[in-house]
């Protein structure tokens, strides 16, 4: 836990006069995540911000590491800059069922520095100055960096929660499709789905799907896919994991994303990957050789040597159990403490209305923070001990994107253990005692 809290002490937010111009476009104090986890750090709170698991590593992931770095020679050197042979390999094999066409894993797969290379290089391959990509907010906090440094523009439309009352599961948040066919310009080159969704935990239906579909059938854009959680998806959850690629027709269109970090729960491994159509993944390629060059051999290797033993045992099927579990647990934690947690069908986090907690937070001029998700994260963490992530990080920064609905919300993370998610609850129930004693003396 030292390491990882040294690790996550933010950097100075001095930038050279000498930086490029493109920099303006970002936060120079940082992630959101850097500054949570700082302030997490400082209070002791039960960080549930950050989405890297908690959970132990399996065992036969442990063994295939292992086995991975004592090898002599070979997998100590460059592998193969599309993707090392044995994972480009095993993903093909993983995805032929899923896809509904077996991948050639030569030339339909490239791994990259995890999800976020893949994303960086997808958008530096397909954009050019002025083009512009299609983003259904609240959406991860790279997608609108990696278009902007690739000269492309994000065109935001809004996956929004009833206006009436609380989401009460991730399905209650929609796309109004009407609203993404009004985004599309005589400039859009692409747009990005992720499903599930990060971080809503919405799992797309296959109407929702196939209405993008002909979106983007009609008007001939990309789509970038990003299924990283595509194994966390729980049984209650009203539709199975569609990937967008086996759509009809949609294969030719579609760049797929994924990650060993999340499918495996080692996100430290920082092994990705890119795949679809030939000629798609070739662009992708010509950027990731200039990029990195190769991703690191020995954890490719054992990431290989890991989806084979998964696909040959009920890995998956236990996993996406125990993180049901978790995720249970957390929801019974946050309505216990008051706040309306909408139930997610998919990956890591749950979105939580925080609107109870109005009459003790800061006014946005004491705190002299206008945006309420901050100020409500924030006093969380110094108040009452336990750390989410104020979601107005995941939408545009422009008048009227997204509404209220960000600043209603705080994302918590449940890829953690049952003892971490316990303490959190502990800590809410400290605040809500001490509270309360202080509202009888008054």
């Amino acid at each position: 836990m030292n390491l990882i809290r040294r690790t996550l002490t933010r950097m100075s937010s001095t930038l050279s006069a000498k930086s490029a111009q493109r920099l303006d476009y970002l936060d120079k104090s940082g992630t959101v995540f850097a500054e949570m986890t700082a302030l997490a750090n400082k209070h002791k709170a039960v960080n549930l911000g950050q989405g890297f698991p908690t959970l132990p590593v399996p065992q036969f992931i442990r063994n295939a590491a292992v086995e991975a770095v004592s090898n002599e020679c070979m997998t100590h050197q460059y592998t193969r800059s599309e993707g090392h042979p044995r994972l480009v390999q095993a993903l093909s094999k993983f995805y032929a069922d899923k896809i509904g066409c077996t991948l050639n894993p030569m030339t339909q797969i490239v791994t990259t520095v995890g999800a976020t290379e893949a994303i960086y290089t997808t958008m530096q391959a397909l954009l050019s100055p002025g083009d512009e990509v299609i983003l259904m907010q609240p959406f991860y906090d790279s997608y609108p960096a990696a278009i902007r440094l690739s000269g492309g523009v994000p065109v935001v439309v809004d996956l929004a929660p009833p206006t009436d009352r609380p989401a009460l599961t991730s399905g209650d948040w929609k796309l109004d499709m009407n609203t993404l066919r009004a985004a599309v310009t005589p400039k859009t080159k692409a747009l990005f789905i992720n499903n599930p969704h990060n971080p809503v935990g919405k799992v797309w239906t296959r109407e929702e799907m196939m209405q993008v579909a002909a979106i983007a059938e009609e008007f001939d854009l990309i789509v970038i896919a990003d299924e990283v959680y595509e194994t966390l998806v729980f049984t209650d959850s009203p539709e199975k994991m569609i990937k967008f690629a086996s759509l009809p027709g949609m294969f030719k269109r579609t760049i797929t994303l994924g990650s060993i970090g999340k499918m495996f729960g080692v996100t430290g491994w920082k092994i990705g990957w890119c795949l679809g159509p030939e000629e798609l993944i070739r662009s992708v390629w010509m950027i990731h050789q200039f990029n990195v060059f190769s991703v690191v051999t020995p954890l490719q290797e054992a990431a290989a040597i890991s989806l084979e033993h998964a696909m040959e045992s009920n890995f998956f099927l236990e996993t996406s159990k125990t993180y049901q579990e978790h995720r249970d647990r957390l929801i019974k934690v946050l309505s216990e403490a008051g706040l309306t947690p909408t139930l997610p069908h998919g990956g890591y986090f749950v979105m939580a209305d925080t609107t109870s907690l109005e009459s003790v937070l800061p006014s946005a001029s004491d705190a002299n923070e206008s945006r309420r998700d901050f100020r409500a994260c924030r006093f969380m963490t110094t108040e009452m001990g336990v750390t989410a992530i104020p979601p107005s990080a995941f939408y545009e920064r422009k008048e009227g994107a997204g509404g209220l609905v960000p600043g209603k919300h705080a994302r918590f993370a449940f890829c953690k253990s049952l003892d971490l998610i316990n303490a959190a609850g502990e800590r809410f129930d400290v605040y809500s005692k001490s509270h309360k004693a202080k509202k009888q003396k008054i």
